[in-house]
C-alpha cells in the first residue's frame, strides 16, 4: 500500500511503520518512522550483482549484508 505523509509519497509499507520507495535502477530507499511518525531514512536495497541477490547498505553506503530476499536485507538496515 502506498503511503504519503502530509501530501508527499514516503513509499509502500513492508513491516508496520518501515517504507521502501524505488529509486532508478534496482534499488529501494528504506525509511523507518521515529518517534514524531515522520518517515526517516535508514539506508537502500540494492539489487546484488548475482540474480536474487540483495544488499543492504546503509546511510553511508556501508555494506551491512547480503540477503536472497529484500525483507530480509531490510532486516539487516533496521537491526
Amino acid at each position: 500500500m502506498s503511503v504519503f505523509v502530509n501530501g508527499l509519497f514516503v513509499g509502500n509499507e513492508i513491516y508496520p511503520g518501515v517504507y521502501a520507495e524505488a529509486l532508478a535502477g534496482p534499488s529501494w530507499m528504506i525509511r523507518k518512522e521515529n518517534a514524531q511518525g515522520w518517515p526517516c531514512r535508514v539506508g537502500e536495497v540494492k539489487a546484488g550483482t548475482q540474480q536474487g541477490e540483495f544488499l543492504a547498505c546503509g546511510c553511508l553506503g556501508d555494506e551491512r549484508g547480503r540477503a536472497s530476499s529484500m525483507k530480509t536485507a531490510v532486516r539487516f538496515l533496521l537491526n
